[in-house]
């Protein structure tokens, strides 16, 4: 059915049903954490800083390793899906209906750009589409994705951002969906100015090297001694992850994780153990340059990787997670933060030996 992916997706984060932990009991009145907050992005600025993003405009940052948090106002009570600082004071948030927020004075204070992530019906009625994914590279340069194949992008720090809709190479006269037309794009990643990679709707993963000008499809190698036949059965991925401009990782629907070692001229699925299928989608991944790395999903799955050889095998977080868990950011091996449903913030400081909530 139309639009079926991004139904999934957000009941998935909207409607998703977890465990909550309190590290200690915090008065009403000073609380900043409530259990009907979701959280979908975190990033790390050092071992004890943090932001997170979520539901209803939501801001929030840590300097003390989680022990506190502090709300910051975002001005929009939209749902904030993506976030990213590229240095202590510069950094952008995505989000519900278009939104882009900016800071510049190190997210004390967020202003809106116009992103102009506008959709013009046939009748001319227009909507402001979902920004699902954000990567920004320095404090001029960012793109954002979103519904219907959206691609924004400024390069003068968010004071224009252009608008366009990200063209596919298939050819659908031989009976293919015209959803796939237009997919929803759930991440976008950049390795440099020039070379950038979007993941989303049936498994299309979208490669540019000449700024975002145009995009080549990448993801119909992974049809190859799967199975599958139709390449709208690929599943849909939501994160991308490039540690460099020939390696990457996607993660999707169904628990699947796909790799590249060579730029996406060719894409794999990833080797997973678990004593029980995957059954459930995996919104995130990351991986070290040693090879070790974390994916976090639906059904509070955590998957964990020991090495660059290993296969991927389900975490242990010390306690049940029934939530949903979206975000995931280390500022070093050592420490990293996890963030979903239910006001849900975990921290780590062992590489993930241990994982200890937080509530503020």
């Amino acid at each position: 059915m139309r639009r079926s992916c991004i139904a999934v997706l957000i009941a998935l984060l909207a409607l998703g049903v977890g465990c909550h932990h309190e590290v200690e009991m915090v008065p009403l009145i000073e609380k900043t954490i409530y259990i009907t907050d979701r959280f979908y992005d975190v990033q790390a600025l050092s071992t004890d800083r943090a932001f997170v993003v979520g539901y209803g405009g939501k801001i929030i940052e840590t300097t003390d390793g989680g022990r506190s948090w502090t709300g910051h106002p975002s001005g929009v009570e939209t749902a904030l899906y993506a976030l990213r600082f590229t240095d202590d004071q510069h950094g952008w948030v995505a989000g519900q209906e278009g939104v882009v927020l900016h800071t510049a004075d190190g997210g004390k204070t967020w202003q809106r750009q116009e992103s102009n992530a506008i959709f013009t019906d046939t009748d001319g009625s227009k909507q402001n589409l979902y920004l699902f994914g954000l990567h920004a590279l320095d404090a001029d340069h960012a793109w954002a994705v979103g519904d219907r194949s959206i691609l924004v992008s400024t390069s003068d720090g968010g004071k224009t951002w252009r608008a366009r809709k990200v063209p596919m190479e298939a050819d659908l006269s031989g009976g293919e969906s015209l959803a796939a037309a237009d997919p929803i794009f759930y991440d976008v990643k950049f390795t440099d100015l020039q070379r950038g990679w979007i993941v989303g709707e049936f498994g299309k993963i979208m490669h540019t090297e000449d700024g975002g000008e145009t995009w080549h499809e990448q993801e119909r190698t992974l049809m190859e001694g799967t199975g599958i036949f139709d390449p709208l059965d690929i599943p849909t991925l939501f994160g991308v992850q490039m540690r460099s401009s020939e390696e990457g990782l996607a993660a999707g629907l169904e628990g699947h994780l796909t790799r590249t070692r060579d730029g996406g001229r060719r894409w794999g699925f990833e080797q997973i153990e678990v004593e029980y299928p995957l059954v459930d989608p995996l919104f995130r991944v990351l991986e070290f340059a040693d090879g070790t790395g974390w994916a976090t999903g639906a059904a509070g799955e955590v998957l964990r990787k020991e090495g660059p050889d290993a296969p991927w095998k389900r975490a242990k977080l010390g306690q049940d997670v029934l939530t949903w868990l979206h975000g995931i950011t280390f500022s070093d091996q050592q420490h990293g933060w996890l963030v979903g449903g239910y006001g849900l913030i975990y921290r780590t400081t062992d590489g993930g030996k241990s994982w200890l909530p937080s509530q503020g």
